[in-house]
């Protein structure tokens, strides 16, 4: 009872504080409070107009009334050497967030143009997951040096990131977390909150730990609010918690906090020494930057190379893959050359070989778009391919009819013979019945092989399914030659 008496107490002694000096929450409340505006070209131009006049006074207020994001916006719209002029307005809490929302070039543009101990101040003041993410994007020497000028806690937490592959738990894991032990109170577990809340920020939950280090739960804050200060963190806290190990890929954990509707994920080392946390913010990162790389891939590109290189090296990465699809489209040249006796007797064959290409490529794309998408959420299995590819046939199937029938009553219409338009029906049905079928496998197929499905679903399925589609119409249309041409 007393400890329930010292406990409300604590609240009242808060709320009176509030209600003392409410002008005082008002003021800070108010200050702490930017500007919602829209990057547009007249703002553009009128910061432009204010760097070429070197009004470092209106510049810096109209700055302090901008959210980080919005000034980063403002950044990416102007030249290397007008960002890096109002960067360097930007105090160093401001810089700090501004710095990592910006694109890469400008970014680049600024390791150079700043000093290795503005870099150093402004990464000490990052998590350390974002320090890491810059540091390791720096030219070695800068990198080097800004280390040598972080203090000794924020270098040995970005040495220690730097050792992780990037795209694992590890990699874009923080090392900002607060553990309490599960024989700690509530009063020494909200302590604990206070005297962390300065360093860490959005402190969702309180992991346990035991005596090695080890997670054994996790404590949300609300729980310490309902509890009386002498009840054990052992006694409140959930024993079942999700947790990756350092090694995990970051789709893998994408696909955890999905599943699981995560706010914060314990990162562990094998042996399950807790060592960080991620996130959500952190994964809707790693999603975007997932779906850009798979969306490149399916072009046959590179999700970075608009940002990180020239255009002879965009255009050397390139040329392989057009090149490849360019062999794999003379094969449609050389069937249709065995075909040409066919094609003299039945020109209007010619005229719906583009058609059944064009419908039955796109069709094999899109089931491999589905499924690669199915496969990248997790909700697709190459263990469960059967059930995948029976789903996927069945929509294809329905098209496939749809199609062909239109496509016969035109080929009719325009032969001014039925027996043409069955065939050109007939062709178009097995030619996407076809491509969905090589859709669909196909990613699996890559997926159980240790491939990255989205570069199947490229080019490559495309233009091997023309050739497919072409196959299949010419063979059926020589194989009923006597049939289509009376």
């Amino acid at each position: 009872m007393a400890d329930e008496e010292n406990f409300t107490e604590t609240n009242f002694q808060s709320e009176q504080a509030f209600q003392e000096e409410p002008e005082a929450f008002e003021k800070n409340e108010v200050l702490a409070s930017p500007t919602l505006v829209e990057v547009d070209d007249e703002l553009i131009t009128e910061f432009r107009e204010l760097i070429q006049l070197h009004s470092v006074s209106v510049l810096t207020n109209l700055l302090l009334d901008l959210y980080p994001a919005d000034i980063a916006h403002l950044i990416n719209r102007l030249n290397n050497d007008e960002a890096g002029y109002l960067f360097n307005l930007l105090d160093a809490d401001a810089g700090s967030q501004v710095i990592t929302m910006i694109d890469e070039t400008h970014r680049t543009s600024l390791y150079e143009l700043l000093g290795r101990n503005r870099l150093s101040s402004l990464i000490n003041k990052l998590d350390s997951d974002d320090a890491t993410d810059l540091v390791s994007e720096m030219p070695a020497l800068i990198a080097e040096q800004v280390l040598e000028g972080l203090d000794k806690p924020s270098q040995s937490e970005v040495q220690e990131l730097l050792q992780y592959d990037p795209s694992t738990a590890g990699g874009i894991m923080a090392k900002e977390f607060l553990a309490v032990q599960a024989n700690d109170t509530v009063h020494r577990a909200i302590q604990a909150v206070r005297k962390a809340a300065k360093t860490v920020k959005d402190i969702f939950l309180l992991f346990v730990v035991d005596e090695s280090g080890k997670i054994v739960g996790e404590v949300q804050i609300k729980d310490l609010l309902l509890h009386t200060p002498n009840r054990r963190i052992r006694n409140i806290m959930n024993r079942d918690v999700i947790t990756a190990n350092v090694f995990l890929d970051q789709e893998e954990v994408a696909r955890l906090f999905k599943k699981y509707d995560l706010v914060v994920l314990p990162v562990v080392r094998l042996d399950g020494t807790l060592v960080g946390k991620i996130t959500v913010d952190d994964v809707v990162d790693v999603m975007e930057e997932e779906a850009s790389e798979d969306m490149y891939r399916m072009v046959g590109s590179d999700a970075s190379e608009i940002e990180k290189k020239s255009p002879f090296d965009v255009a050397k990465m390139r040329i392989p893959w057009l090149l490849a699809s360019m062999g794999l489209s003379l094969c449609s040249g050389i069937i249709i050359s065995f075909f040409n006796e066919t094609l003299t007797r039945v020109i209007l064959l010619a005229s719906f070989m583009p058609v059944i290409s064009a419908i039955s490529g796109n069709t094999g794309l899109q089931a491999a778009v589905i499924i690669t998408r199915g496969l990248a959420l997790g909700y697709i299995s190459p263990s469960q391919w059967r059930k995948a590819w029976w789903k996927e046939m069945r929509t294809v199937g329905l098209m496939a009819i749809v199609c062909a029938i239109v496509l016969g009553f035109v080929a009719s219409l325009w032969s001014k013979h039925l027996s043409f338009g069955v065939v050109v029906g007939s062709s178009m049905f097995l030619s996407m019945s076809t491509a969905g079928t090589m859709g669909t496998l196909m990613p699996l197929l890559s997926k159980r092989l240790g491939f990255d499905p989205a570069i199947t679903a490229g080019p490559f399925e495309t233009t091997f399914q023309d050739v497919i589609g072409i196959s299949i119409f010419l063979g059926l249309s020589t194989y009923l030659l006597s049939w289509i041409s009376s």
